[in-house]
């Protein structure tokens, strides 16, 4: 009767550890998305346009998209380690190439043992060298999730 009382509640011990470092079912990415936009000449109105071969890069960095065409938009990964983040973007092989820099705070954010940290921004401010890009816009400066638009590019 003892060996079984002691059995017995091992095995409830057992099952009540739940152990959730095997997997993540969240998308812990939090990328900075961004559209592109632009006004239709002699009007107010803005709307959404694609450009026809996108090339970015992060400074000091590797190459995230080459001469990819037909983009309306883009998602740019910030540096979890700098407070800073420069992209070398142009739009066509043939125009000048603008320079993207984002300052913004970072916070790590605890998700789960199975899914670890994800690092949350929130950007204090953007800007471009201007060259095609005529205006930088944040939509939403705090970056959770890479469900929605953070930054848009007006041309």
């Amino acid at each position: 009767m003892k060996y079984l009382i002691l059995l017995l509640c091992s095995f409830t011990a057992l099952a009540a550890c739940n152990d959730d470092t095997k997997s993540c079912d969240q998308d812990t990415r939090t990328f900075a998305n961004a559209r592109f936009r632009y006004t239709k000449p002699g009007t107010n109105t803005i709307v959404d346009t694609v450009m026809p071969k996108v090339t970015v890069w992060g400074l000091g960095k590797d190459s995230l998209i080459r001469k990819r065409t037909g983009m309306s938009g883009m998602q740019l990964p910030l540096d979890a380690n700098n407070d800073t983040s420069r992209f070398y973007f142009q739009t066509d092989s043939t125009r000048v190439a603008d320079t993207l820099t984002f300052a913004y705070k970072r916070q790590p954010h605890f998700v789960s043992a199975g899914c670890g940290v994800a690092m949350f921004y929130n950007i204090d401010s953007a800007w471009s060298t201007q060259n095609v890009v005529k205006s930088v816009q944040l939509n939403a400066k705090n970056i959770t999730t890479i469900n929605e638009v953070h930054i848009i590019l007006h041309f």
